[in-house]
């Protein structure tokens, strides 16, 4: 499990693991969601599902259509 510590200032760092498993770069904003005794962060990028009839033509799974792009470009 990752840890980070925190600073005088309230500061801490995101640790790598985190930053790579939410493809995290700098400037990226995070959200804070409290359950109980926990905290939850997230990214405030938008979700992916919310774009669902974005694509013209569209099949209506947005997720494979995605994927087929990123591999034409070479972006797999």
């Amino acid at each position: 499990m990752p840890t980070s510590t925190l600073t005088t200032k309230g500061q801490t760092t995101v640790p790598k693991e985190v930053r790579d498993a939410l493809a995290l770069e700098p400037g990226d904003k995070l959200s804070w969601q409290f359950h109980g005794g926990r905290v939850a962060i997230t990214t405030d990028r938008p979700f992916l599902l919310d774009f669902e009839g974005f694509i013209k033509n569209s099949s209506g799974d947005v997720v494979a259509e995605i994927a087929e792009a990123r591999k034409r470009r070479g972006r797999v």
